[in-house]
């Protein structure tokens, strides 16, 4: 059974923060079919700092989250500073109405890569709430291959 540490889903100032910015680069950039999904992200203290990034479909589409990550990697911060992700859908025709995102499974994957202990704001815009990126993927593929791999290994020992 996988120990679950306590958690405060709500959200401080600065996850509210971070929606808004959200919010400013979709009504910047939101362009219906190409660009509807913004990501932001805030790196850990010492730097504080927040990044964005937008979805861009195509043949191979790329997520806002990986294009906020880039963001930040490409700033010259290491993979495990991110803190706290958003992934919002601004909507085609009016551009004060936002959908917050759940990740999608590659994203959690690249999060959790990040960081174990990632926040994810999730829910909706006027009910958001925080989990960890290891709630919403408690059983990320590379632990329960890990573990399958290592007790193989241990069997093998006998």
């Amino acid at each position: 059974m996988q120990q679950v540490d306590h958690f405060d889903y709500k959200l401080t100032e600065k996850d509210f923060e971070l929606i808004e910015t959200a919010k400013g680069v979709s009504r910047r950039l939101h362009k219906p079919h190409y660009h509807v999904v913004v990501s932001a992200l805030r790196s850990c203290i010492p730097f504080d700092k927040i990044y964005t990034g937008i979805h861009i479909e195509s043949s191979q589409p790329l997520c806002g989250e990986v294009s906020a990550v880039c963001s930040m990697i490409n700033d010259g911060r290491e993979m495990n500073s991110l803190e706290t992700i958003v992934a919002l859908a601004g909507d085609d025709e009016d551009k004060n109405h936002f959908r917050l995102f759940s990740p999608c499974g590659r994203c959690r994957e690249l999060i959790g890569d990040c960081n174990r202990k990632a926040r994810v704001i999730v829910g909706t815009i006027e009910k958001p709430y925080v989990m960890s990126i290891s709630m919403l993927m408690p059983l990320k593929s590379g632990d329960v291959e890990n573990e399958y791999w290592a007790k193989r290994a241990g069997d093998s020992k006998k």
